[in-house]
């Protein structure tokens, strides 16, 4: 056993060094986009806030705080002596190559130690993942609390969630609805699965429910005091929109949320008059939920009026997002480092989830396949972007090694007979 740990150990001591070269030579310069207007904001005014109308505030909850937390967190730590973006990096790659380990583990639910090791290794090597550790980005934190919270999870099919880890479930819940908001579909679709494995579940869901909102109860109550309705995050008909528009673009439409970038934006009639609408909108606390109702509407009547369009739409989101985009704007792209092993393993899970359903049969493999089932046609209502491949790779990979595990088995059986 202690040889087996020294191998996990050396896979992410490597995982860190080949993180830690890639950053070097790969990285953004600076904060860019929302993070960038948030930081400002919030250095010139001391508030967590994306608009500011003639130098007055408008509370935000357009994106959700954790990161901004982390981020600001790294500036501080900084004591502005160094650049604060190479500490987020240096603590993005602690956190990615620790997420190892917890592939690791959920690995060993299913597989023997062997495979577990090859899935680790696969996953510390994985470009993706490697590539974000050097953006701004909330992926690597995204990646390690989505796993955290599937380990924990799966302990309740085995009748191994005592205290503690019933303690660190809550705690990787909440802080994971703070940090992306499509988590409480994750959150949800979980308890619920769970609740109909067996009635008496529902007193774990409850109970985990119940703690966990009230551990993010006081962002809820910040929301409703500044906003007068309850919610995480205050994006969701933009994102709605940016995904369901007339540019019909799997990766929805690239421009700035923020009014200053409006020059940006295509000179086309309905564009124009979403414009006028988005003018007259009263610049105050409840900005951004007017803002968003706007786009959400304006998404909604777009659908119903063209809904073979958008559902031809929604079909090549699902492709792209369980395969890889056809069509893609974003720079280097299509580069064979990215989109070979994208392919690679997209492809091998179909298989793989097959194979693992009938050789398993247990509640934990089917709650996974039924959440990346469920992932896959949720996130495509709205838009496509490469990193959010993150929230369904590593269950892409375990299922992956569930085809190697059968094609390995298959190989060593047609030697023996020979």
């Amino acid at each position: 056993m202690k040889i087996l740990n020294k191998k996990i150990n050396l896979i992410i001591f490597f995982s860190f060094l080949i993180k830690s070269v890639f950053v070097i030579f790969f990285h953004e310069r600076s904060l860019s986009d929302e993070w960038a207007v948030l930081f400002q904001n919030f250095q010139s005014y001391k508030s967590y806030s994306y608009y500011i109308f003639e130098g007055q505030e408008i509370p935000s909850s357009y994106m959700p705080p954790l990161y901004f937390f982390f981020i600001y967190f790294n500036k501080i730590l900084s004591f502005d002596k160094i650049n604060f973006l190479y500490l987020i990096y240096f603590n993005q790659i602690v956190i990615s190559s620790f997420t190892v380990f917890l592939f690791y583990r959920l690995c060993q639910n299913f597989f023997d130690e062997r495979m577990s090791l090859l899935g680790a290794l696969i996953f510390s090597v994985f470009p993706l993942i490697i590539f974000s550790n050097g953006l701004i980005s909330s992926a690597c934190l995204q990646l390690f609390l989505y796993l955290s919270f599937i380990n924990l999870f799966l302990k309740i099919f085995n009748n191994s969630l005592n205290k503690k880890n019933l303690i660190l479930l809550v705690l990787v819940s909440a802080l994971t609805l703070i940090l992306r908001g499509e988590f409480l579909v994750i959150f949800l679709f979980s308890l619920t699965f769970l609740t109909f494995l067996k009635k008496k579940n529902i007193l774990h869901s409850l109970l985990i429910l119940s703690l966990t909102v009230m551990l993010i109860s006081p962002y809820l109550i910040r929301n409703y005091i500044n906003t007068g309705s309850i919610h995480l995050v205050n994006v969701t008909g933009y994102a709605l929109w940016k995904g369901n528009n007339q540019m019909n673009k799997v990766e929805g439409f690239h421009n700035g949320l923020h009014p200053d970038y409006r020059e940006d934006w295509p000179k086309i009639k309905e564009f124009e008059n979403l414009y006028n609408k988005l003018d007259k909108i009263n610049k105050d606390k409840n900005y951004e939920t007017n803002r968003d109702k706007i786009f959400k509407d304006e998404a909604l009547n777009n659908i119903l009026l063209e809904k073979k369009k958008y559902f031809l739409l929604y079909l090549k989101k699902v492709f792209s997002y369980f395969f890889i985009d056809l069509n893609s704007s974003i720079k280097n792209y299509y580069n064979p480092a990215h989109v070979i092993p994208i392919i690679l393993f997209s492809i091998c899970s179909i298989p793989g989830a097959i194979v693992g359903l009938k050789k398993i049969r247990s509640s934990q493999i089917i709650y996974l396949f039924l959440l990346t089932c469920f992932l896959v046609c949720f996130i495509s209502i709205f838009f496509i972007l490469p990193r959010y491949k993150i929230s369904i790779l590593s269950f892409q990979i375990l299922f992956s090694l569930f085809f190697f595990e059968y094609l390995f088995e298959k190989i060593t059986k047609n030697k023996l007979k020979q």
